[in-house]
C-alpha cells in the first residue's frame, strides 16, 4: 500500500513539474516575439529644422549615414523656416524635437512654453558681417543700415554683439526676411552691411564686397553662445529620456561622420541645399568642420548673455525674465548621462 502510494505520489509530481515546464515554455514563446517586435519598431520623430545651410549638416548626415535608424529612430525631417515658427509648431503638439537654438528658446520659456535646449552642436557665432567695399571698419557703420534675416534671430544677436564690441551706436537694424534677402539688400545698396553666411557670402566676396567681421574673429572673441542644437519639449523629454539620448547620439555620430568623410558630407550638402558649385560646397564643408562642436553641453553663461541682450532690446519682458533661473532654458542631464556612459569619449577617441 505504502509503496504504491509513494510511486503514485512521485509520478504525479513529475507530471506536475512537466506541466509547469511546458507552461513556462509556452509563455516565453508567446511573450518573446512581441518583445522583439516592440524593440524592432523605431520611435517615430517629426523633426523641423532651420536653416538650409551647413548648420543643419548634423541632422542630414545622421539621416544619410543611417545613424537615426541605428539608434531606433524613424525621423521625418522637414525645413520649417524661422525658429519662432518651429517653436510655435512644437507648442501646438506638431513635434517634440527640432533643430534650433537661440532667442526663440528663451522667448518661449519666458512666455510660458516648455521648449528647451537639450544639446548644442554650434557654440560660436558663425554668421559673418559683409559690407560695401568702401567700408573698412565697423565704426563707419554709425548712422548706417545693417541687414539681418529677422529681428530676434541669431544673425540679429550676432550683429548686436559686433556693434556693442565696437562701441558703435546710431545703427538702424533692418529685417530683410532671410539670408538670401540680406545678400540682395547689400548688393542693391539698400544696406551698408549685412549678416550673411555661406553660400551667399562666397558670392558676395567674389563680387567685391568686404568681409568686415569673420567667423574667426567671433571665435577669438570667445562669446558664449549656443547658435544651433537640439531642442525638445521638456514635458516630452522628461517622460522619454532614452529617446532624447538616442537622438543626441545619432546627431553626434553624424558630426563624427562629417569629420571622417568629406566626400559623403559634401554629397549630402549638395543633396539638401541643391548646390552644385564645388567651390560653394567646399566652403560650406570648411565652415562645418570649423564650427561644429564635439562637446554637446550647454554653458549657462551663454543663456545669461542671451537673456540680457533680449531684455536690452526689449524682445522679452525684463520682469518676466527675472522669474526664471537659467536652467529653465536648457537641460544638460541627457548629455551628462551620455558622457558618464562613455559615449563621447569613445566617439572622439
Amino acid at each position: 500500500m505504502s509503496v504504491s502510494f509513494s510511486f503514485n505520489f512521485f509520478r504525479s509530481e513529475r507530471i506536475t513539474l512537466r506541466v509547469w515546464f511546458l507552461w513556462i515554455l509556452l509563455s516565453l514563446a508567446i511573450c518573446l516575439p512581441s518583445q522583439n517586435v516592440s524593440a524592432a519598431t523605431p520611435d517615430k520623430i517629426k523633426f523641423p529644422y532651420s536653416p538650409i545651410a551647413w548648420n543643419s549638416l548634423p541632422w542630414w548626415m545622421a539621416k544619410e549615414g543611417g545613424f537615426f535608424e541605428k539608434n531606433g529612430l524613424d525621423v521625418d525631417m522637414f525645413y520649417e523656416g524661422a525658429s519662432s515658427v518651429i517653436v510655435q509648431a512644437m507648442l501646438a503638439g506638431e513635434a517634440n524635437f527640432a533643430g534650433l537654438a537661440g532667442p526663440s528658446v528663451v522667448a518661449n520659456v519666458v512666455n510660458g512654453g516648455d521648449v528647451i535646449q537639450v544639446a548644442a552642436v554650434v557654440k560660436t557665432f558663425t554668421v559673418p558681417m559683409y559690407s560695401q567695399p568702401s567700408i573698412t571698419d565697423v565704426g563707419q557703420l554709425k548712422g548706417q543700415k545693417v541687414g539681418v534675416s529677422r529681428f530676434g534671430s541669431i544673425s540679429h544677436i550676432a550683429a548686436l554683439n559686433i556693434l556693442q564690441r565696437a562701441g558703435v551706436t546710431g545703427v538702424t537694424i533692418i529685417q530683410t526676411g532671410g539670408i538670401p534677402e540680406s545678400a540682395a539688400a547689400l548688393m542693391s545698396g539698400n544696406v551698408a552691411a549685412a549678416m550673411v553666411p555661406p553660400p551667399q557670402s562666397i558670392m558676395l566676396r567674389e563680387k567685391g564686397f568686404r568681409e568686415l567681421v569673420s567667423v574667426k574673429q567671433f571665435r577669438e572673441w570667445n562669446i558664449p553662445v549656443v547658435e544651433n542644437g537640439v531642442a525638445a519639449r521638456r514635458s516630452y523629454a522628461e517622460k522619454n529620456p532614452n529617446v532624447v539620448k538616442r537622438f543626441i547620439r545619432a546627431a553626434f555620430e553624424g558630426i563624427r561622420q562629417i569629420y571622417d568623410s568629406k566626400e559623403l558630407a559634401t554629397k549630402t550638402l549638395a543633396k539638401y541645399t541643391k548646390m552644385t558649385d564645388e567651390k560653394l560646397l567646399d566652403e560650406s564643408y570648411r565652415f562645418s568642420v570649423e564650427a561644429l562642436t564635439k562637446d554637446a553641453s550647454m554653458p549657462s553663461e551663454a543663456f545669461a548673455a542671451l537673456v540680457d541682450q533680449m531684455v536690452s532690446q526689449k524682445s522679452i519682458d525684463a520682469t518676466a525674465a527675472k522669474k526664471f533661473p537659467l536652467s529653465a532654458y536648457y537641460d544638460n542631464r541627457y548629455v551628462d548621462e551620455l558622457e558618464k556612459e562613455g559615449f563621447f569619449k569613445k566617439l572622439w577617441q
